[in-house]
């Protein structure tokens, strides 16, 4: 994650030491300048709502995800999703993508996020269910949406 966020950060190409292989291997030159959305579940907390420095108030991890491509356009896309705490249909997602193209989201720890709203109806983020729906229009969209990549790191183990 860390290499592709830098990969799609607008540097000079030629400065990331090894990146010729797979630039040729992808018939690229210059890897594209991309919005990235950074979403860490251990950094993270549903019960809090963030607060931007232009006034947005973030309460969901597709809140924080539309934040991170446009600032305040990109979350007006998804903010009464956001404010009611219910995931965003593909629709929505798939006009903020196409607006703010090309994007990188990274998801580094989405279960340690979504494990704390388990029972959970009266937080901010929204509830368990609700990553569920999230997830799913995420991965779809983003499969469907040109120029639009999402990496996800979800740790294994026997509850999640």
């Amino acid at each position: 994650m860390l290499a592709l966020y830098h990969l799609f950060s607008g540097v000079e190409t030629a400065s990331l030491e090894g990146i010729e292989p797979v630039l040729k291997d992808a018939e690229i030159n210059v890897a594209p300048k991309a919005k990235r959305a950074v979403l860490v579940g251990t950094a993270l907390s549903p019960a809090e709502v963030s607060v931007k420095p232009d006034g947005t108030q973030v309460r969901t991890l597709w809140g924080e995800m539309a934040w991170q491509l446009g600032a305040s356009q990109g979350y007006a896309m998804v903010a009464d999703s956001d404010q009611q705490g219910t995931s965003p249909g593909s629709d929505t997602l798939a006009k903020l993508f196409r607006a703010h193209s090309p994007c990188l989201i990274l998801i580094d720890e989405w279960v340690a996020y979504a494990r704390q709203l388990f029972e959970k109806s009266d937080l901010p983020a929204g509830n368990f269910d609700s990553q569920g729906s999230f997830a799913q229009a995420l991965t779809e969209v983003a499969k469907a949406a040109p120029d639009t990549m999402v990496v996800a790191s979800i740790p294994q183990s026997r509850i999640e």
